[in-house]
């Protein structure tokens, strides 16, 4: 066979790419055609006596970025030392770069801290109605997942004071605080199971109840929740 063949568009999905680079080989036989598909952003054009062991290696190599343009479809046997030089190249300066963005984001994240505790220290410590139950929830949940929460909580509550202390309500400070507090990527879960626990435990808890449960309501459940006393989305975490 030759690539002078008609070419025909695939769709194939196998779930791997290599089975899916084997299927369009297989098609291609079959069919005495060219196959031709977009697997992970590489176009790939496949012959019935195509190598898929080439294919699949070069199908790699082009998503790394060792190689540009179509991948097929008879790829060299061997590399030659010019292509492997280059791809030793462009790895390195890839794990170069990436170095250097790690570095830049875990000096954003010490900036990012070093700003948070700076305005934290002109809040004061958190003004807590159940000191007791706020404790006992730390120490059931002392594992990263469970004191990121109560971390996000204290940071959360803590602005909002001295948002209130600069003359703002809680209601108005509420939402911004809450993203402000967000320095380690909360999930939506984590906010949740923080709006739980200072309902309960915070001085303001009360009012950040009712603030929240409105705030992500759909039609009336956060009305609702609010005059049953509860809280949308109730977290999991056991603070007693």
């Amino acid at each position: 066979m030759t690539q002078s063949q008609p070419i025909k568009e695939t769709n194939v999905w196998s779930g791997l790419i290599s089975d899916c680079i084997k299927d369009m080989i297989e098609l291609a036989a079959r069919g005495n055609f060219t196959a031709k598909q977009e697997l992970n952003g590489v176009t790939i054009l496949v012959n019935g006596d195509s190598d898929a062991a080439l294919i699949i290696r070069d199908q790699g190599r082009a998503q790394c970025g060792y190689i540009t343009g179509s991948v097929g479809p008879y790829p060299a046997a061997v590399l030659s030392p010019e292509e492997i030089a280059s791809d030793n190249q462009i790895k390195t300066e890839k794990k170069t770069k990436a170095r250097h963005a790690e570095a830049i984001r875990l000096q954003q994240k010490q900036d990012q801290r070093f700003a948070m505790d700076t305005k934290l220290a002109l809040a004061g410590e958190i003004e807590l109605a159940d000191e007791k139950g706020w404790r006992e929830g730390l120490a059931n949940n002392s594992d990263d997942y469970g004191k990121g929460v109560f971390d996000y909580a204290e940071r959360w509550a803590r602005l909002m004071q001295l948002a209130m202390i600069e003359g703002r309500t809680l209601r108005d400070a509420a939402e911004s605080t809450s993203h402000e507090a967000d320095i380690d990527g909360i999930t939506g879960f984590m906010y949740g199971a923080a709006a739980s626990i200072l309902s309960q435990c915070w001085k303001h808890g009360e009012e950040l109840r009712r603030w929240h449960n409105l705030s992500i309501q759909i039609n009336d459940e956060g009305e609702k929740a609010n005059d049953s006393g509860g809280v949308l989305n109730p977290a999991l975490l056991s603070i007693g």
